[in-house]
């Protein structure tokens, strides 16, 4: 069965420079946040770049062969409706133009 119980959040307490404080007390402001979950945020942001860049990418041998090939291949050419898309022009440059 399910735990139902709802969990207990768990207090953190940190020091700060009153001059660190103020940066984030202004940042908590301009995004309408309250000091707490903007920190809060902010923490668990930093923490899943730190996860991501530290992420392990396992591949078998056959795996890896095929991966090294396909970065060493030769680029292909770009497929001709995205070469005619890329050489339009904006309609914000033509209106400008008008």
């Amino acid at each position: 069965m399910a735990d139902l119980a709802p969990k207990r959040d768990v207090a953190v307490s940190m020091r700060f420079r009153d001059d660190d404080l103020g940066i984030i007390d202004r940042g908590a402001a301009l995004s309408g946040l309250s000091r707490t979950e903007f920190m809060r945020r902010a923490a668990l942001h930093e923490a899943q770049i730190a996860i991501l860049n530290e992420t392990v990418v396992r591949l078998s041998p056959e795996a890896y062969r095929q991966f090294v090939a396909a970065i060493d291949a030769p680029v292909a050419a770009a497929p001709a409706k995205m070469l005619e898309r890329l050489s339009r022009k904006a309609p914000w440059d033509e209106a400008s133009n008008g």
